[in-house]
């Protein structure tokens, strides 16, 4: 005989692996601190990326104005502060707003589990309660 409470958990616990499984097992494979660290790195390294593009971008289409600051040293050195600034500007945002990113994503995905983990508890009673 089916126990019709026992077949809807069974349902909604499936339908969660379907849905949200997969990838909160591969969140779920790191501890905190390692999950958001690899993902800021990663996201620093994009930034750098983006920074090169968008500086390369710069010199291709303003070269004539960057050859001059080359032969006039001391516009170079502070034309090279003004970048580096602007790359530690945008590496800082870039990383503050991956961490806040990951950290919540890392966090919904403990609750989540911990519903599940829950489910299976409960369905676990269920057949010790029938032996």
């Amino acid at each position: 005989m089916l126990n019709e409470e026992k077949v809807i958990l069974m349902t909604r616990m499936a339908a969660f692996i379907d849905r949200e499984g997969k990838k909160n097992d591969a969140i779920n494979s790191y501890f905190k601190s390692d999950y958001i660290g690899l993902n800021v790195i990663k996201s620093v390294i994009s930034a750098t990326i983006v920074f090169v593009i968008f500086v390369g971008t710069y010199v291709l289409y303003d070269f004539e104005k960057v050859l001059a600051d080359v032969y006039n040293t001391d516009n170079l050195l502070n034309t090279g502060r003004r970048l580096l600034i602007y790359y530690l500007l945008l590496v800082g945002v870039y990383s503050l707003i991956s961490y806040v990113v990951y950290s919540y994503r890392y966090s919904k995905m403990r609750k989540s589990m911990k519903g599940y983990y829950g489910d299976l508890k409960r369905l676990a009673r269920m057949y010790e309660k029938e032996r």
